[in-house]
C-alpha cells in the first residue's frame, strides 16, 4: 500500500451520520408515537449507538447524535422490536445476530431512503460487515422479510406524519387567538 500512487481507498468501516433533516421534529414525533414500545434518549457506554431491550421492552437511543443518525438508529431499533421481539422467540432463537443486525439495518435504509434521508455510507458498511461470510441462500431468505417490515413501518409512520403535520398546519392557520377553518382563509 506504501508503494502506491492515487486515491485514497475508501474504508468499509461504519462512519457516524452527520446532518440535520428537515422536519425532523415531526418525524421524531411520529417514530415514538407508532413505535409499541417506549423510546428513551440516554448516554449509552460503549459504541452502541442504540438498543432494543427485549426484557424491558424498550429502545434506547445514545443521547446527543446528529439528526440523521438518530432517525436512522430509531428506525433500526424499532425494526429490531418488529422482527426480533420475544414473540415468535423460537424463529429468533434459529436466527443468528448477524442476521438479525442485517435484517434491522436493511429496513432502517429501505425507510431511510423513502424519506430522503441518505444512510448508504453507513448502512453499507454495516451490512457488509455483518454479512461477511453469509451464503447468498441466506441473504435472499432475509430479503422478504425485509420488505414486508419496511412497507409496514412505513405505512404506520405516513399515517402518523399526516397526521402531525395535518396539525401543525391547522395551529399554523390560527391568528391572533382565533381559528379559522380551511373555507374561511384565502
Amino acid at each position: 500500500v506504501s508503494q502506491t500512487d492515487g486515491k485514497e481507498m475508501p474504508s468499509m468501516g461504519v462512519n457516524e451520520l452527520v446532518g440535520n433533516i428537515e422536519g425532523y421534529s415531526s418525524i421524531m414525533k411520529a417514530l415514538e408515537e407508532v413505535c409499541p414500545v417506549p423510546i428513551s434518549f440516554e448516554n449509552i457506554e460503549g459504541d452502541a449507538k442504540g438498543y432494543y431491550h427485549r426484557a424491558e421492552n424498550r429502545i434506547a437511543i445514545q443521547d446527543g447524535m446528529s439528526e440523521v443518525q438518530t432517525v436512522k438508529t430509531t428506525i433500526h431499533e424499532m425494526a429490531h422490536q418488529k422482527l426480533h421481539a420475544a414473540i415468535g422467540a423460537d424463529k429468533n432463537e434459529q436466527q443468528s445476530k448477524n442476521s438479525k443486525e442485517v435484517e434491522a439495518e436493511s429496513v432502517a435504509y429501505v425507510i431511510c431512503q423513502h424519506y430522503g434521508i441518505n444512510t448508504s455510507d453507513y448502512s453499507f458498511g454495516y451490512v457488509a460487515g455483518w454479512s461477511e461470510g453469509k451464503e447468498t441462500p441466506e441473504l435472499k431468505a432475509s430479503l422478504n422479510t425485509i420488505r414486508e417490515a419496511a412497507s409496514e413501518m412505513i405505512i404506520s409512520i405516513d399515517e402518523k406524519l399526516a397526521v402531525i403535520i395535518q396539525e401543525q398546519t391547522k395551529d399554523q392557520t390560527r391568528i391572533d387567538g382565533a381559528e379559522f377553518d380551511d373555507s374561511q382563509i384565502s
